[in-house]
């Protein structure tokens, strides 16, 4: 890295509003925190920013081509054999040949070309604006599909810890059964087997407190990555935010419907335009094309290498040069044919790539309101079994019910826990895929 790279990351550090502890080199971010930094740091959006900057020097190459093109230029030659002309075979001549120059000849030049009208360049010009127009809505998809990828990576890494927190009560609601087995079979009241058989509960839970820790920290790698994160500082995030009921909005399905920012059709849009300044860039070889032109010269010949005594002579010239095509071989006319057919398929794959989009909103919306009534079904279902278990617990510690009966109850909570997470996760993810498709957020 270099020296500047460093002192810019020591003032985002000094500045940002994130939490960073020097001594336990650990980072806390919100969701908002988390998308500006992947924005601002991630590598493959530096590589389309690069992109972007390669464009921009293109044009300017183009354009380069509107100012004057100078050139200088030196010769020395030596004649082994003098240059011959020959004369016409009547007087005065009679048929002579007359060798003309010196052994030894020296010529300097200067000249320079002005295009006055050229088609093709101004065509150029226009058509690397349209490609730099390609390029920065490409840079935009990048983005897009980075904040979709990191929103569902920062809400996976909450609904695996709430996860683990349902676990982990479970965990604890089957140690808080040994415990109290343990006491009631000292005093004869459960027998050994219902002793052993709560204990075998609290291993058999262990495991999936073991997986969800490691899927926790295999998930917390890929979001450092997508946020260029050195893997040795440690990141939290804000686990408040998926208790927040606003991220459960209700949709309103026909104000989603509106396509105009969707990526794919922006840049399907930009690419006929590109055709069309390349259909204009072909035809504009068919138009004729002015050039200032000039040239200056100094020249000299000798048989000996006595420079001081040479005499050297100046010549200069300033004129316009007028191109103008008339026959090639119909080889332009057939490219801006195969230009119109280009064009005529980009139509046909907009509208196909409209029609996907239509279906594909309709899905992610439609998933969206199923992963509602889900929620809303998980929770009453939550609310019950914890009613459920708690009344199981009463029947056991009063000798009304079995350990099983006790074990399936919490079961249920904790899948009725699981279930209300799940529900969570569909909808975040069916919300996350909308905002992509429609190139904007909901919220």
């Amino acid at each position: 890295m270099t020296r500047y790279f460093y002192k810019s990351m020591l003032l985002f550090i000094c500045f940002s509003p994130l939490f960073i502890s020097g001594q336990n080199n650990t980072i806390t971010l919100t969701l908002q925190q988390a998308i500006d930094l992947g924005v601002k740091q991630n590598l493959m959006r530096k590589v389309s920013q690069m992109e972007i900057e390669k464009k921009k020097e293109k044009i300017n190459e183009y354009m380069g081509n509107l100012f004057p093109n100078i050139k200088a230029s030196g010769t020395y030659s030596k004649n082994i054999e003098s240059p011959v002309i020959f004369m016409p075979a009547g007087p005065p001549f009679y048929g002579s040949i007359l060798k003309i120059g010196a052994e030894n000849s020296y010529v300097g030049a200067l000249s320079f070309g002005l295009p006055l009208f050229n088609m093709s360049i101004y065509n150029a010009i226009a058509l690397g604006k349209k490609d730099l127009e390609l390029s920065k809505e490409k840079l935009r998809e990048n983005e897009l599909e980075l904040v979709s990828n990191i929103k569902k990576t920062y809400y996976n890494l909450l609904l695996i810890n709430e996860s683990y927190s349902v676990m982990n009560k479970s965990y604890l609601h089957a140690k808080e059964n040994v415990d109290n087995i343990q006491k009631m079979n000292k005093q004869g009241l459960v027998s050994d087997y219902d002793f052993l058989r709560a204990q075998v509960q609290v291993e058999n839970i262990r495991p999936n407190l073991i997986q969800l820790k490691n899927s926790y920290n295999n998930v917390m790698g890929l979001f450092k990555v997508l946020l260029n994160i050195d893997d040795s500082i440690h990141v939290t995030i804000d686990t408040t935010l998926i208790y927040d009921e606003n991220i459960f909005s209700n949709i309103n399905k026909d104000s989603l419907m509106a396509m105009e920012n969707n990526t794919t059709l922006k840049q399907l849009e930009i690419q006929k335009q590109l055709l069309k300044a390349q259909y204009n860039l072909t035809k504009g070889a068919m138009f004729p094309t002015l050039t200032a032109i000039g040239n200056y010269q100094y020249q000299s010949q000798s048989e000996d290498y006595k420079f001081n005594d040479y005499k050297w002579v100046k010549s200069s010239l300033v004129g316009l040069q007028l191109n103008v095509p008339i026959f090639a071989g119909l080889t332009i006319r057939r490219q801006m044919k195969q230009v119109r057919i280009t064009s005529d398929e980009l139509s046909l794959q907009q509208e196909f790539t409209r029609r996907t989009l239509q279906t594909q909103i309709n899905t992610s919306i439609s998933n969206m309101q199923v992963a509602q009534e889900k929620l809303n079904w998980a929770l009453q279902n939550m609310n019950m079994a914890e009613k459920a278990y708690s009344i199981a617990k009463t029947r056991y510690n009063t000798g009304q019910s079995t350990l099983l009966e006790l074990n399936d109850a919490d079961n249920a909570l904790t899948q009725a826990m699981l279930n209300h997470i799940q529900a969570k996760f569909e909808y975040l993810n069916a919300s996350f895929d909308l905002e992509k498709l429609l190139g904007n957020s909901l919220k």
